[in-house]
């Protein structure tokens, strides 16, 4: 990649916005959004300052399962972080440069890359800087992505890896001759990804089924790929051997986290037949749209044989988990108490009013267009988009699993640049077709973001139906005119479809600074309690959230305990043992009245902080 090959308006929108993370980075809070993001953040700390990966919370003197914190687990020598270790490997030195904010520069740089990438890979799927400028654009402004460049948790490094090894695999499919090198990269490039989040093995299905359909030396393409991702599993299984006693690479050490291989059988029985399908239609020497129509059968026959078959309850966990994840988030259901149906029919996610993807995204009803719209043209790049996208959220959406905590569906989140390179195509052939130029589209876009904009003060007590309710509706209503200005060739149906894509585009902006914003606060009010709580003199244990106490972070004398990941309890054992051992045991206010163990044992704590908001409370020695 050359500088000229991203043109000049493209080169300037990359450094433009890569300056506006930087700068937004330089300001963002260095507090702690969940628990993962801590525990990430505790693996590059450690292995900073003691060469190892074992953490040091106390487990080895109580062996409580409170101190695991959820994402800690048994190892050969003490406790683990689950993830892999490319975050510690990583962070561990730019933690010594930046302090707090080590594994945000990481992001940061990652998002910058992403950039580069994502411009590349939608000028080679669809063949213009037109096209890549706007796709980069919708990335950067009217998606969630941004919120992930500037945290801890290593999203953007795997959203970055991923982009960058499908640009290096498209590069290989037209190659007569040395396909195998970019393709080599390209499984450097997954493998890469896999040492910071697992979920990168993601691509690897629609990069065989692209390869098989698409490739001029499918062998090698594929011969490429296991060059270049074996040695990097290789290393992450002897990561995963070293910490857990295991050589799984694909392994939490434990079987939880969704890497239990067993839970996806169906799906991968699925998936083989498939691309055994696909391999049967090459060897037959199908091709063109025969292939095409072909492929769509076998895959149209493997999901009938799923949804039809007697035993499995895939139809209705399909049908739900597109429901939930992509369209609708308030059909989630989880029965944890954070998850609160509210009146207005609004559903909080431990006080976020979570969006599906199309919620987060409503312009994505333009895909609506490839219903009627002809796209012959650019077939290839589409079918490889939609592999991408489908086969990515495949899993997640039979699991209906919306990640936790949090604004938006983060794991759908490698998706995007490829989502936004086939919305860009979209919308400029929309343009097109209604004969519009940029201004009517950028003042609509303008209309969207304003209206979203004024809704606090238009509605203030309905902030959440804006993220929950008039999202979706917005979203209804640009598939239904993109549905419409795809199917009926008339100028005036393209423009209201094109003018209703980009109010939504001004919508999302808003949506994703709002999501921004919701998690800087809670980032900021993490990072403020737990320096407040840092002046609590030890020995001590922290019940609760462990983000709102990392200042005690390699303190032996300040432990961190959380209750059950799914049942909430509380190890009163554990309790009354630090008790013995002079531990004060700590927790908020409003967390220790949830246990009828705790009635009238519970005093305020008299050398707390007074900002602290809930207060905490100490619980007193010896069972009642």
């Amino acid at each position: 990649m050359t500088a000229h090959a991203f043109g000049r308006r493209g080169a300037a929108l990359i450094l433009g916005m890569s300056a506006a993370l930087v700068a937004l980075a330089a300001f963002v809070s260095p507090g702690f959004f969940n628990i993962d993001e801590l525990v990430y953040f505790l693996s590059a700390q450690t292995l900073r300052d003691t060469g190892g990966f074992a953490v040091q919370n106390g487990y080895e003197q109580f062996g409580s399962d409170d101190l695991r914190l959820w994402f800690l687990v048994e190892g050969t020598s003490g406790l683990m972080p689950q993830y892999p270790v490319g975050t510690a490997l990583a962070g561990a030195p730019l933690i010594g440069l930046f302090g707090p904010k080590g594994l945000i520069a990481l992001n940061l740089a990652a998002g910058v890359g992403t950039l580069v990438a994502a411009h590349a890979l939608a000028r080679r799927l669809f063949g213009s800087r037109d096209v890549a400028d706007l796709s980069v654009l919708l990335l950067a402004a009217c998606t969630f992505w941004a919120e992930y460049v500037v945290g801890h948790w290593p999203h953007s490094v795997s959203l970055f890896s991923v982009t960058l090894a499908l640009w290096l695999f498209l590069g290989a499919l037209d190659r007569e001759r040395s396909a195998w090198w970019p393709s080599v990269l390209s499984g450097l490039a997954v493998g890469a990804g896999l040492f910071f989040r697992l979920e990168g093995v993601l691509v690897l299905p629609a990069i065989a089924a692209a390869t098989i359909l698409y490739a001029v030396r499918p062998i090698a393409v594929l011969m490429g790929g296991a060059l270049g991702l074996l040695p990097m599993a290789a290393l992450l299984a002897l990561s995963n051997q070293a910490r857990f006693g295991g050589w799984s690479p694909l392994s939490y050490g434990s079987s939880g986290g969704g890497t239990d291989a067993s839970s996806y059988l169906g799906l991968g029985v699925l998936l083989l037949l498939g691309l055994g399908g696909l391999v049967v239609l090459r060897l037959t020497g199908g091709g063109g749209r025969r292939v095409g129509l072909l492929a769509f059968a076998a895959a149209a026959a493997g999901v009938v044989v799923l949804l039809l078959s007697p035993a499995s309850s895939a139809p209705r966990a399909l049908l739900s988990g597109i429901h939930a994840i992509l369209i609708d988030a308030t059909a989630v259901s989880d029965p944890r108490p954070g998850m609160q149906a509210q009146a207005d029919g609004t559903l909080l996610f431990w006080g976020f009013p979570k969006k599906a993807l199309g919620q987060s995204l409503p312009w994505l009803g333009c895909l609506a267009l490839l219903v009627g719209f002809d796209w012959r043209d650019k077939r290839r790049s589409v079918v490889i988009v939609l592999l991408v996208a489908v086969l990515w959220a495949l899993p997640f959406l039979m699991r209906s699993w919306h990640g936790g905590l949090g604004s938006n569906m983060r794991y759908l989140l490698p998706t995007l640049p490829v989502l936004t390179a086939l919305a860009a195509w979209l919308t400029l052939r929309l343009a097109e077709r209604a004969g519009q130029g940029v201004r009517p589209a950028f003042l609509a876009a303008l209309a969207g973001l304003l209206l979203a904009a004024l809704w606090p003060l238009l509605a203030p007590d309905r902030g959440a139906q804006l993220h929950q309710v008039a999202s979706t509706y917005l979203l209804g209503v640009i598939a239904l005119l993109s549905l419409v200005a795809g199917l009926v060739p008339r100028r005036a149906l393209a423009s209201a479809a094109l003018f209703s894509v980009a109010a939504g585009m001004g919508v999302s902006t808003v949506l994703a600074l709002q999501d921004l914003r919701a998690s800087q606060a809670r980032r900021g009010a993490m990072a403020a309690h737990a320096e407040a709580a840092s002046r609590i003199a030890g020995p001590v244990v922290f019940y609760g959230a462990a983000e709102a106490y990392a200042e005690a972070i390699d303190d032996p004398d300040r432990l961190l305990a959380m209750p059950g990941r799914v049942d909430g309890a509380v190890d009163f054992d554990f309790v009354e043992a630090a008790c013995a051992e002079g531990y004060r045991v700590l927790m908020p206010e409003a967390f220790a009245a949830q246990f009828a163990e705790l009635d009238g044992r519970v005093a305020l704590l008299e050398d707390g902080p007074t900002e602290m908001d809930p207060p905490l409370v100490r619980v007193t020695c010896g069972a009642s």
